[in-house]
């Protein structure tokens, strides 16, 4: 084996083996998608459009987690922060 023969990112594959593994894959994905009827715009353009909606649904429920949140802490803060004012005043008389 020569240097040219060797894969230059050190995966010990030589970059024949793995251009020829792209080739068969290619091949067999083609085929499937075009079997599927699915060409590659659509099928970029729906996973695009996953991204999106899942980006969109995960703000959604994150905007909802952090106002529940905020809900809870303006009530434990309002029960905690008293508590440990007088705690803290009672415990400076002694």
């Amino acid at each position: 084996m020569t240097n040219n023969d060797v894969n230059p990112r050190g995966s010990g594959r030589s970059t024949g083996k793995t251009i020829l593994q792209l080739f068969i894959a290619s091949i067999i994905v083609g085929a499937i998608f075009s079997f599927l009827g699915i060409g590659p715009r659509e099928f970029w353009r729906g996973v695009l459009r996953n991204i999106s909606n899942l980006a969109s649904a995960l703000g959604e429920n994150v905007s909802e987690i952090l106002a529940t949140l905020a809900g809870y802490l303006l009530i434990g803060a309002a029960v905690v922060i008293p508590i440990w004012l007088i705690a803290r005043l009672l415990s400076s008389r002694k």
